[in-house]
């Protein structure tokens, strides 16, 4: 059976089907007038607490396992296997021949750099111009090149006879260390010389009047020189912090228990070098990330969890000691990790005594605070190592530049750059949130 529809029937179905077009029609020029909707949040101030918990043990003395801080050859063994020893007591010594080499130049090099600094505070005084100090800075920089050419031929043949067995190693080593002087002294002045030159012509082209240039210059001078003995300065601390470490002494009472180390011609930092068994304060340790190991000192609280009677049984303590390298590892997943071992000291607990080997879950503090300004961190980016977040700015997305102060999975503590109540973009990873887009706080 066929159904026909008259005219006035036609005209309300067209009518309607427009109706509901037009309906579309304007409700998605409606969204692309106002943009993308957006989630957004709000500044606020809370307390905030990251945590990280790791697997850890419970040591007691036991056999406790000393590794070596210090890369180098085995220079002596002072214990054997079975001997006693005391806190403090030296186990072994790795050569540091190299490192107190490292050390003389270093302070060739530092005392150089002084010496220039006061010649130049001179120079300032004595020459009329800075081209009269050029040209005595040119001058060093001649016989520095002497210097250098003789301990060069010097250290040649003290090689050949060295070899030949005419003269001792000290012999060959004093003139080597003499010519490595006199190469770093030759280069220092190169550089000086060539540095100095630059900056003067510099100025010169700037179109500087001559008085103006003779305090520019003598000040950019002095300027480079006290960088350089700063830098100097720190890599003497850094030898020194060295050449401590090639010293391994006993960190507590005991029985040396094993001795690799005694069959070892050189030994890598990380390397275990001495076994001592023996009854000490009762410890935790564990090995943590190295993008964990940052965020943690000596004498940071830890909260140490020990499962018994299938109760988690909390204990406190106080980490001792954070070890400055990393040893290769495999993780779970069968790839490369690097990990950095940590000491804790346990309060004293009678519940303790006797849980020496039991596996516990160490929880770490990473960072606490009171009266934070947090936004969730998903909605901060970064660009060139600036963090950025987007507000609203009359239906656009701004970016706006902030200070992280730390970032945890769920929330990033602001620093500098917005104010409590100010909303910002969340999840900003998403393909319509860019500088300029047309947005609203909608769902």
């Amino acid at each position: 059976m066929k159904i026909r529809m008259d005219g006035r029937k036609k005209k309300l179905c067209f009518l309607a089907a427009g109706i509901v077009l037009a309906l579309i029609i304007g409700n998605a020029a409606a969204k692309s007038f106002k943009g993308a909707p957006v989630q957004t949040a709000a500044a606020s101030y809370e307390a905030v607490e990251d945590r990280y918990t790791e697997e850890g043990t419970i040591t007691a003395g036991g056999e406790y396992r000393m590794v070596s801080e210090a890369s180098g050859p085995v220079k002596e063994v002072r214990v054997r296997e079975n001997d006693g020893v005391k806190a403090g007591d030296i186990l072994f010594t790795v050569d540091d021949r190299d490192l107190m080499q490292e050390k003389s130049l270093c302070e060739s090099a530092l005392a150089g750099y002084k010496a220039k600094l006061e010649q130049s505070r001179i120079g300032q005084v004595m020459t009329s111009s800075p081209q009269e100090y050029l040209d005595s800075i040119r001058a060093e920089v001649t016989a520095k090149e002497a210097d250098y050419q003789a301990a060069k031929t010097l250290v040649d043949a003290s090689q050949s006879l060295y070899s030949s067995g005419s003269i001792s190693r000290n012999e060959w080593e004093k003139d080597r260390a003499s010519y490595e002087y006199a190469s770093l002294a030759w280069e220092q002045a190169k550089n000086r010389y060539e540095e100095s030159r630059r900056f003067l012509e510099s100025l010169k082209a700037g179109g500087i009047d001559e008085t103006t240039i003779n305090g520019r210059f003598y000040d950019s001078v002095e300027e480079q020189l006290r960088a350089q003995i700063k830098s100097q300065e720190t890599t003497m601390e850094q030898l020194e912090d060295k050449l401590k470490k090639c010293v391994v002494t006993a960190d507590r009472d005991g029985v040396i228990t094993s001795l690799p180390v005694k069959d070892m011609s050189y030994i890598q930092a990380g390397e275990t070098a001495v076994t001592i068994s023996g009854r000490g304060k009762i410890q935790a340790e564990s090995d943590v990330l190295t993008s964990i190991a940052p965020y943690l000192s000596p004498g940071d609280k830890v909260t140490v969890i020990l499962q018994l009677r299938n109760q988690d049984q909390m204990y406190g303590g106080t980490i001792s000691q954070v070890y400055d390298y990393a040893a290769k590892g495999t993780s779970a997943l069968g790839m490369d990790e690097y990990r950095v071992h940590v000491k804790i000291d346990l309060d004293e607990n009678t519940d303790l005594e006797g849980k020496e080997g039991y596996g516990a879950n160490i929880r770490f503090t990473l960072y606490q605070g009171e009266h934070k300004l947090v936004i969730p961190s998903s909605a901060v980016f970064q660009l060139e190592d600036q963090n950025y977040v987007f507000v609203i700015n009359n239906g656009k997305a701004e970016k706006l530049p902030v200070e992280v102060e730390y970032k945890t999975s769920s929330q990033a503590v602001i620093k500098e750059g917005l104010t409590e109540g100010q909303k910002v973009i969340d999840h900003v990873d998403s393909e319509e949130i860019y500088e300029g887009a047309k947005v609203y706080a909608g769902s």
